[in-house]
């Protein structure tokens, strides 16, 4: 690759027009002077380099430098080879120091990317997951799930009935069956599993006052389950968990990832907007039943009451939204205004099964 140039020795203001070549990482300048001058320039030892459009400026030697002008495409071969030699030249020069301290922020880069993948792409992708999964699928593991608590837990039958008799009274989205379940339990406490079944404490129910608290509480699990929050809840933790038993090759761990959530269900803790979702839903399922919407805040007054609230400054900090939150949430929601007789059928239901209690 040959081209035309103008050469400059530092010491004059003499041009001397010259022939260029390119050839192994050198510069050949033929001069067209008396003598025919070669020079051989290493692109290595450049002094600098500025391309500007396809014109370029080099500079070589020690001060006064040689200069070196010419266009075309071999200014731009020449541009090519040396930048590309000084940027490794850059990155040899790099101190034993900035060498640590780039594989240090390497390294930390690294952690902080896993870190944010396990702890919220994988979450999130586990959730997203969730709407893959036909309904047929999300009741079977509901119900095995259900299958396995209700072996391991104190089941009140004649609660059972009367509870299918109450839930049997309301209007429901029938895209998935509803099936509550009484516990014997002190505990105050209710979660929905994926698919429909519903497990409610009796301890929660014997602090109850009135049918309209129960229709809340169901109204609120039954958006859980029409929602998908707990099967969305199961992948976005599961998903987690079977990452990390891969990564270490246990297999039998990511059975065990997604069995362990089962045992989760009882504590299950729902991020704010779910259950702000549920709590909104939850009580336009009353209204629609035509039941006093009052029910909700009655309910919740109860398990304020009767729950464990956070420290202050942990309410800022935590993804679950603390009682006051969601009583204050209730109180803004229009819908607390509708007034509707008593449902005499619900409220002898609901005395029947504080009796069985």
């Amino acid at each position: 690759m040959d081209s035309t140039g103008v050469y400059n020795d530092g010491f004059s203001a003499r041009q001397i027009n010259c022939t260029i070549s390119v050839t192994n990482g050198h510069l050949h300048i033929y001069l067209q002077n008396e003598t025919r001058d070669l020079l051989i320039w290493d692109l290595k030892n450049l002094k600098s380099c500025h391309l500007n459009g396809s014109h370029i400026i080099i500079k070589y030697g020690e001060y006064p430098h040689h200069t070196l002008e010419c266009n075309g495409e071999v200014a731009k071969e020449i541009y090519r080879i040396w930048s590309g030699n000084h940027f490794i030249r850059k990155a040899e020069g790099l101190t034993f120091s900035s060498k640590r301290v780039m594989v240090i922020s390497l390294i930390v880069l690294f952690i902080a990317l896993g870190v944010f993948t396990l702890f919220y792409v994988l979450p999130w992708a586990g959730e997203k997951a969730a709407n893959l999964i036909p309904i047929s699928t999300e009741v079977q593991l509901g119900e095995s799930i259900g299958e396995m608590y209700a072996k391991e837990s104190d089941m009140n039958d004649s609660a059972n009935y009367y509870m299918h008799q109450f839930v049997k009274q309301l209007e429901l989205d029938d895209t998935y069956k509803i099936d509550v379940k009484v516990v014997q339990s002190e505990d105050i406490n209710a979660f929905a599993l994926p698919g429909g079944k519903i497990f409610v404490y009796s301890g929660i129910i014997e602090k109850m006052e009135n049918y309209e608290e129960l229709v809340a509480l169901l109204g609120h699990e039954v958006t859980h389950v029409l929602n998908r929050h707990s099967l969305k809840n199961i992948c976005r933790s599961a998903a987690t968990s079977i990452v990390v038993a891969s990564l270490f090759g246990d297999v039998t761990g990511i059975g065990a990832g997604i069995l362990s959530q089962a045992e989760q269900f009882k504590q299950l803790d729902y991020s704010r907007d779910l259950e702000t979702e549920a709590d909104n839903n939850g009580l336009q399922i009353m209204v629609e039943n035509k039941v006093n919407p009052q029910g909700m805040l009655d309910l919740l007054r109860l398990l304020k009451e009767e729950g464990t609230e956070m420290p202050k400054f942990m309410k800022y900090l935590s993804t679950h939204p603390d009682t006051d939150s969601r009583i204050s949430n209730i109180l803004n929601n229009p819908e607390l205004k509708n007034e509707f007789p008593e449902n005499e059928k619900l409220k002898e239901l609901f005395i029947k099964v504080k009796g069985c209690i």
